[in-house]
């Protein structure tokens, strides 16, 4: 995977076109998150992992749903059958998501950037096999647009 190539991926992402992105992923895929980018970390209960493209789909059109999530690309890194991305990620929470769905803990108007590198490794035929998200740290508008432009 290339740069270039990542980015048909990510528009498709910032599109909403989740069937689009799931064709990215070998049927096994593993999706895993940190922690909950708030608060403590309680192993078993601010980690989370999404396995197969049926549970990154639904996921994403629940949280979607109330935020407009965008990726924006700073550095990337291949090599191999692994690539790194940073991503600035933008969450705009267009409505108060209801409690219990992703994104919850934020308000109509909010706008949350976050500063994260991902590690992707792929199977033999070039699919998504396991997705590693690491949160570095959150970010002012501010300091995003000195990075990336935001949308």
């Amino acid at each position: 995977m290339n740069r270039r190539e990542f980015l048909k991926y990510v528009d498709h992402f910032n599109n909403k076109r989740f069937d689009k992105v799931a064709g990215y992923f070998c049927p096994d895929v593993t999706l895993a998150y940190p922690d909950n980018f708030m608060g403590p970390q309680i192993p078993g209960l601010t980690g989370k992992t999404l396995h197969g493209p049926k549970a990154f789909i639904a996921n994403y059109e629940a949280l979607t749903a109330n935020v407009r999530e965008v990726l924006n690309i700073g550095a990337f890194l291949s090599r191999g059958r692994q690539f790194l991305v940073e991503l600035i990620t933008e969450f705009h929470v267009l409505r108060t998501p209801p409690k219990g769905s992703p994104g919850a803990q934020w308000k109509a108007g909010d706008l949350i950037i976050m500063n994260q590198n991902v590690i992707y490794d792929l199977d033999a035929k070039g699919k998504f096999k396991r997705i590693r998200i690491f949160h570095h740290r959150y970010l002012t508008p501010h300091e995003a647009k000195k990075r990336i432009k935001l949308k």
